[in-house]
């Protein structure tokens, strides 16, 4: 069953260090296949989260989870494909 995912993902050529990530929104088997579908469709990205969230929600809950995560660094260079 396809899950609706949100992944937010950054392109370095075209965003400065401080821009927050786009956001692409999916249907996937899981959260592997949403950030697969992301690199196919932005060869260029680096993907930086993946959201499982509900239908009609935008990328806010994704933001949000992404911001508030913990990490010590949301920088362009600590991405998931790193």
């Amino acid at each position: 069953m396809l899950k609706n995912y949100v992944v937010l993902y950054r392109i370095e050529s075209v965003m400065t260090p401080l821009d927050a990530p786009f956001g692409f929104q999916c249907y996937a088997e899981d959260s592997d296949h949403a950030e697969e579908q992301c690199l196919n469709a932005y060869g260029d990205c680096d993907v930086v989260w993946v959201h499982e969230s509900t239908e009609g929600t935008g990328m806010n809950q994704a933001l949000d989870e992404y911001w508030n995560s913990g990490l010590d660094d949301h920088s362009p260079y600590c991405t998931i494909n790193s």
